[in-house]
């Protein structure tokens, strides 16, 4: 049984780098705040509470991928310069999101019993995409985040707002076998 992700068109790719354009989807997502390994724990047990009947008509969801995290800053602060920074910091507060199945619109969805969650309707957009395997962790996400910027730098990309990680692998798989990426939304 395939599992429905966002829909998107690859139209750049530079060796494990791509640009896509990304159609319209809609997400679910809550704001945990913790670390980044417990954000995601605890995030996805919530969400996944509510695609498994969670919710006032206790219709199921089918599970989509990936399973998305990105940390969320209160204060937007213009950049002067290009910096390479850690997206990943402890005791912070981070976005854990699923996207919704296609069939859905958003008056479609059913309301979620956890008033914690929201929902968002994503415009078509384009975002710069990493690939990479592992067992997704803090130290992992910051090496992938650095490469990834580096690479936005050297290739004249400006990105939107902070970066997304996204897992599209249940955790019982083995790393080496795990897809993950690290996306970040273009401003150009």
């Amino acid at each position: 049984m395939a599992i429905e992700s966002p829909r998107y068109k690859v139209i750049r790719e530079n060796n494990r780098f791509e640009i896509r354009e990304y159609e319209d989807y809609i997400v679910a997502e809550v704001e945990i705040d913790g670390d980044f390994a417990s954000a995601l724990q605890k995030g996805f047990g919530v969400l996944a509470d509510y695609i498994f009947g969670g919710n006032t008509t206790k219709s199921h969801i089918a599970m989509t991928a990936p399973v998305t995290e990105q940390s969320v800053t209160s204060e937007k602060i213009e950049m002067t310069a290009p910096v390479v920074s850690s997206p990943i910091e402890e005791g912070k507060k981070y976005r854990i999101g699923f996207s919704m199945p296609s069939k859905y619109n958003m008056d479609s969805l059913p309301e979620p019993k956890n008033k914690t969650i929201s929902f968002r309707k994503i415009g078509k957009h384009k975002v710069a995409a990493l690939n990479f395997s592992g067992n997704l962790n803090s130290k992992l996400a910051i090496r992938k985040a650095q490469e990834l910027e580096t690479w936005l730098v050297a290739n004249n990309y400006s990105k939107k707002n902070n970066l997304i990680f996204a897992q599209y692998n249940p955790p019982w798989i083995p790393g080496v076998f795990r897809k993950n990426e690290v996306l970040a939304e273009l401003a150009n």
